[in-house]
């Protein structure tokens, strides 16, 4: 489903574009000129749907060259062993996510709560994924014309990266921050307040055009607006709002 240009949403779910199953983050396809690649995976719950949209987008498998993950969180990376089979492609991660997907480390992303709590089903296992290249904070990956540049944005969980794209000035940004400066609180070890209120401190500063986030919808001009919208309510001492 073409979003923009240079953006498609492949997959989707409940809190989302409703396209793939309902446990799914938003997954997208970043498009650099005939050359492509994926970022996030998706719950692996049926990631047949996934492959399914790229091919009704008219995208040769051939031509995506990676799946590169936000976080290990289980609706973003819990997928990644199915894509990266059914893309043949490789997967890329942070290094804190690559650690706890490779081992498929549910604890440490308090998958076994979450499935006590009615979150995921009692039958949802995260299936252990090999990632093939570890990215560092700073680097720049290139997708033909196009570059993404890896940043850190803890807050929601302390692996968590987003992918700037200078060219369309656009952010892909996992669970950082969401249409409207929403965020997504949560309870578990790794979320930190603190971090976050950093994080959005620095993305607001970023003059974002677009913003393509793990849920809700793209915001596809005058995104810096919407990060504003988080940074004022943390000044002025207001609680975050959160999706979740």
């Amino acid at each position: 489903m073409k979003l923009s240009e240079s953006v498609y949403a492949i997959g989707g779910g409940d809190l989302g574009y409703k396209i793939s199953n309902a446990f799914d983050c938003n997954i997208y396809l970043v498009d650099g000129g005939g050359e492509y690649v994926v970022i996030d995976a998706g719950s692996g719950m049926d990631s047949n749907a996934i492959v399914a949209w790229i091919q009704r987008d008219g995208i040769a498998i051939e031509q995506i060259k990676a799946l590169i993950l936000t976080h290990a969180h289980a609706d973003h990376a819990g997928g990644a062993f199915n894509l990266r089979h059914d893309l043949s492609v490789p997967v890329l991660a942070g290094s804190l996510t690559a650690d706890i997907v490779a081992s498929g480390d549910e604890a440490r992303i308090s998958l076994p709560e979450a499935r006590r709590n009615g979150i995921y089903p009692a039958w949802y296992r995260f299936k252990a994924c090999p990632i093939d290249r570890t990215l560092c904070i700073g680097e720049t990956i290139a997708i033909g014309s196009l570059t993404l540049q890896v940043i850190a944005v803890p807050g929601h969980s302390a692996d968590m990266i987003a992918l700037y794209c200078p060219e369309l000035g656009a952010l892909f940004a996992g669970d950082t921050v969401f249409s409207g400066g929403m965020l997504a609180l949560q309870s578990s070890p790794d979320f930190s307040l603190s971090q976050y209120r950093r994080t959005i401190a620095d993305l607001s500063s970023m003059n974002l055009k677009q913003l393509f986030s793990g849920h809700g919808t793209a915001i596809l001009e005058h995104a810096n607006e919407h990060i504003m919208l988080a940074h004022r309510r943390f000044e002025a001492g207001e609680p975050p709002e959160s999706i979740v």
